[in-house]
């Protein structure tokens, strides 16, 4: 159970509840996480999950915080189009808990994920964002090196200038973000 280590302690049994539906059909269980800090807590996010497309979309239909963590964690899916469907709904809701999985995307290869997620940046979930940025500046930097990486792999072409790139824009908000004066 390798997703407990991605959400915060109180979520335990919602999620222990959730493991078992997400589980039916799963291709094999989630890849080696990347580690980050959320209030003072190891968090270890999976990198890919492998669940059934259709018991995943059912999942995320569930109430409350199950259809939630379903969520966050679809962001993490093998498909981009299922992590990408996942990433809409998610940024509906503005739980603290889910901040990891919307910035982790941000350095993401898949562009309409990323200039999604540009869109709403800084006014989605402001503070939660400021106070988990500050708490991984390694991480944060991490994730502008990926960016800047795929951009150069993939879409120097169709955006000369790393500023015209949707993940420069998005990188630039997180950095921002950052720096703000928490409340």
């Amino acid at each position: 159970m390798a997703e407990a280590d991605a959400f915060p302690a109180a979520l335990a049994g919602t999620l222990a509840q959730l493991l078992p539906a997400l589980a039916t059909g799963q291709l094999h269980g989630p890849s080696e996480p990347f580690d980050v800090h959320q209030d003072g807590r190891l968090l270890r996010i999976p990198v890919r999950t492998y669940y059934d497309r259709e018991q995943l979309l059912a999942c995320t239909q569930l109430a409350g915080d199950a259809g939630v963590l379903a969520l966050c964690l679809g962001t993490r899916h093998h498909d981009g189009h299922l992590r990408e469907a996942c990433l809409r709904q998610l940024l509906l809701q503005e739980r603290a808990w889910t901040v990891p999985f919307v910035v982790h995307l941000c350095g993401e290869y898949v562009l309409e994920i990323v200039e999604r997620i540009g869109a709403v940046l800084p006014a989605w979930n402001a503070q939660a964002l400021a106070r988990y940025l500050r708490g991984n500046p390694a991480y944060l930097a991490t994730l502008e090196r990926r960016a800047v990486s795929y951009w150069h792999c993939y879409y120097r072409r169709r955006y000369p200038a790393w500023e015209d790139y949707p993940g420069c824009r998005a990188m630039a908000a997180l950095r921002a973000l950052a720096l703000l004066t928490p409340r």
